[in-house]
């Protein structure tokens, strides 16, 4: 029932000579290699592009050399995965109905029905089709003994792309990881809590994770620490939260964490943007807490999402803050860089209430805005004040976000992030390439694994969407069909980098409906009102007047 990514070993006395191995026995620094890139004078993208390509090249090549057996064993897996839509439908059946029910009678009953209408899942391996088979023959007779081996075997096969949260065996898993020198944030996976009572057990268990050693970034969602998010009630959601997050931030500052050179390093936490209508809440919670008396030197970072153009704008507006800040003393902050992940469910919230998507229409347009916010984010000035984490697995924008980095000499200050346990031959072939390099790691406990699965989905949707780079990064040879089409990709989005729309998708505005657009239909077709969406400040206004 795999769908996971199979052990990283440790490969350091067999692995082939790579593309770091072979610039270290020239003595070629990093700055070296990108002065080796080459690009065509007579193409018409630009220079930089070419040569992140070629880098990216390069990269490819490397990690199909690092890539090991059992990679090898889940990139057939995916591919019969993508082959098949029913068996994937069949999977997320099983997870997300027969995983979530409590009583083993229930989970069996589920199962035993989801397989009788749909089939046993032709992708899984010999031996799983045929512990299914047993189990579709059996599992009724002993339900109390069939329902916890089929999930104990689910998490199993997960545990490396979401790590177990009791705590030997998550310092067990982190302590591995700093010896080797990659640095690890942990993301403690739960749905949005529902009371308050719930909200003080995850900011326990929050301040509990930054008391551990081993732990240097966790990454903390606003939904998990408030239980009454409302933008409607927006300066009272606001403060509420700035309460609870000084409260982690004066956690962190207090404790170190000591890296495998030695050196102590303040403790980070990282405030994920979750649903569009959380952006400005986590925006604003983020700056003013940070700008409360003795923040001045916490440590603390915020992701933004390219696929939402109003990103661009929480961009600049925390750069100009966080120049401020750093001019007055403080410490700089940073910014993790993602695309998103959540289109679907904004997809479907924009169509029930009436409203225009929240992200951008297009990859395209979420390729071209990663790029833009780039760009600003590499401005002198501002890469002074904000760090910059560079969070995707795609090679292209990974490679051109380093080449940019190493031309103007910053590029301590950029840090590579990627998913633990996702992509592990081309995350090795970057931490030759540069050390400074964070790994993403959901974890939970075994009794609250039920919390991953909205989790899995979004990785098992990256794996097998054709557009995503992810679907491809165990396969992909330079120079072939798929290569080439991510290639075009890559280039085509800086075409539109220039023109890209700033504003605001959503332009609903109480304050003037005089510029409402005329609803079209007639009386034999309804179209409903849309809601008010009181994530916009112009709504909110109004409904303060």
């Amino acid at each position: 029932m795999s769908i996971a990514i199979q052990p990283d070993p440790d490969r350091a006395s067999t692995r082939p000579r790579t593309l770091a191995h072979a610039h270290e026995s020239a003595h070629e620094s990093l700055g070296d290699l990108f002065k080796s890139l080459v690009s065509d004078p007579a193409s018409p993208y630009p220079e930089r592009a070419q040569k992140a390509a070629c880098l990216a090249r390069r990269l490819q090549e490397s990690a199909s050399a690092l890539q090991t057996p059992s990679e090898r064993k889940q990139q057939d897996e995916l591919e019969r995965i993508m082959q098949s839509p029913s068996d994937r439908a069949t999977l997320t059946l099983l997870t997300d109905q027969a995983f979530r029910a409590k009583r083993p009678r229930r989970a069996v009953d589920q199962m035993l029905h989801i397989l009788d209408v749909q089939g046993i899942p032709r992708f899984f391996s010999g031996l799983d089709r045929t512990l299914l088979k047993g189990f579709h023959s059996f599992g009724s007779f002993l339900p109390g003994v069939a329902a916890p081996l089929v999930k104990a075997r689910m998490r199993e096969e997960t545990a490396n792309v979401i790590l177990p949260a009791e705590e030997a065996l998550l310092v067990r898993h982190l302590e591995a990881r700093r010896q080797s020198g990659v640095r690890m944030n942990v993301n403690f996976l739960g749905e949005a809590v529902l009371g308050e009572a719930e909200a003080r057990r995850r900011m326990d268990s929050y301040l509990w994770a930054l008391k551990i050693p081993e732990v240097e970034v966790i990454s903390v969602k606003i939904s998990t620490i408030y239980s009454q998010i409302d933008s409607l009630a927006f300066e009272h959601t606001v403060a509420v939260l700035c309460d609870r997050l000084e409260m982690l931030y004066r956690a962190a500052a207090r404790e170190r964490f000591r890296r495998v050179d030695g050196t102590r390093v303040p403790k980070l936490v990282y405030l994920d943007t979750e649903e569009y209508r959380d952006l400005a809440v986590t925006t604003e919670a983020f700056v003013r807490t940070l700008g409360r008396k003795g923040m001045e030197q916490v440590n603390a970072g915020i992701a933004l999402q390219a696929y939402l153009p109003d990103s661009s704008l929480a961009q600049k507006r925390i750069n100009a803050w966080a120049r401020e800040r750093v001019r007055c003393g403080g410490s700089p902050v940073t910014i993790r860089l993602v695309k998103g992940a959540n289109l679907e469910m904004e997809r479907v919230e924009a169509s029930l209430r009436g409203w225009a998507q929240a992200p951008f229409a297009s990859k395209p347009e979420t390729d071209a805005n990663y790029k833009r916010m780039l760009h600003e984010a590499l401005i002198p000035e501002n890469i002074r004040a904000v760090r910059l984490g560079v969070a995707s697995h795609n090679l292209f924008d990974t490679s051109y976000a380093l080449l940019l980095a190493a031309e103007a000499g910053i590029a301590d200050r950029v840090q590579v992030e990627m998913l633990e346990g996702m992509a592990n031959p081309q995350r090795r072939a970057l931490f030759e390439l540069t050390r400074n390099l964070l790994l993403y790691a959901p974890a939970t406990r075994k009794e609250d694994f039920v919390n991953a699965i909205g989790y899995l989905f979004r990785r098992l949707d990256e794996n097998t969407g054709p557009d995503n780079f992810l679907c491809h990064a165990f396969k992909l040879a330079p120079k072939s069909r798929e290569w080439n089409r991510l290639e075009k990709a890559f280039f085509d989005s800086f075409t539109l980098v220039e023109g890209l729309p700033v504003a605001p998708r959503r332009a609903q505005d109480r304050l003037d409906e005089t510029g409402e657009p005329e609803r079209s239909g007639t009386w034999r077709s309804f179209a409903n009102e849309p809601d008010t969406d009181f994530s916009l400040p112009a709504n909110r206004e109004w409904a303060r007047r």
